[in-house]
């Protein structure tokens, strides 16, 4: 308990205004001190090193905190995993039938299969901060793109992540009744939902969508949501390095009060 108290209390102060200045300073600087001596220098490359790693492994953290609580994916418009675009017609149609829960329903449970699964996605990527070789940060760091650091995650981490996390989504899928849902909810489309698409221009559209028998393969779900899980993830990622970009990072640990100065 008192280690996620102290984990609470590190990710409410992490992002506070203007520290990417100081940050890049340090990264330009970094290795050119010609009047230390070689051990002090590599201690002190060391410890920016490690400054710059706390620094992104604060971020990460703050992102998926967002995410991986009730309502992290549901109640966030940027990540909420709506309804695939198949399956679009379907609701729109159980809708107009007056069955809207039914689509509430199978939405809200894809969404809660993500919140539960993301923690897990934390171990993969402060494993990908550990292996940043420096140069690597330093350029992140130093990168004129908004989103450098998100791209690095998406380019190192992806393949990782979508192994780390389908098994879980699964998992949490069934936990979270997702098929069952789909199954209700596309059984009352099926009997109830004829008499809204009963025209050859409706059925034709629905048929080019693959759905005129109004089927969807609901193995195709959890591949579905994986995909979704991670776009949210790296969403939020891109959301907190934006943030870090324009505003001032707290002194939250002994070694960056050390390399960038106390509070």
């Amino acid at each position: 308990m008192k280690k996620l108290i102290l984990l609470a209390v590190v990710l409410s102060v992490a992002l506070q205004a203007g520290w990417m200045d100081t940050l890049g300073s340090m990264a330009k600087e970094y290795g050119m001190g010609a009047s230390s001596s070689v051990a002090n220098q590599k201690r002190q490359n060391d410890q920016n090193s490690s400054a710059i790693k706390q620094a992104l492994e604060l971020g990460v953290q703050k992102a998926l905190s967002t995410l991986g609580k009730e309502n992290g994916f549901y109640k966030n418009p940027l990540v909420k995993i709506g309804l695939p675009k198949n399956l679009q017609a379907v609701a729109s149609t159980l809708k107009k039938a007056g069955m809207g829960k039914y689509v509430d329903q199978f939405e809200l449970s894809m969404n809660r299969a993500a919140e539960e699964a993301v923690p897990q996605t934390a171990e993969v990527l402060i494993d990908t901060i550990k292996q940043m070789k420096v140069k690597d940060a330093k350029k992140l760091i130093l990168s004129k793109e908004p989103n450098a650091i998100t791209k690095y995650f998406e380019t190192h981490a992806g393949q990782k992540l979508a192994k780390k996390i389908a098994p879980i989504i699964k998992k949490h899928m069934e936990s979270q009744n997702v098929t069952k849902y789909y199954q209700t909810m596309m059984s009352y489309y099926k009997k109830y939902g004829k008499q809204y698409t009963d025209n050859k221009y409706a059925q034709m559209a629905l048929s080019a969508l693959g759905m005129g028998q109004g089927q969807e393969e609901a193995k195709d779900l959890s591949t579905y949501v994986t995909n979704k899980t991670l776009q949210g993830v790296y969403k939020m990622i891109e959301e907190e390095e934006k943030a870090i970009r324009t505003s001032a990072a707290a002194r939250t640990t002994k070694l960056l009060q050390k390399v960038f100065g106390g509070k």
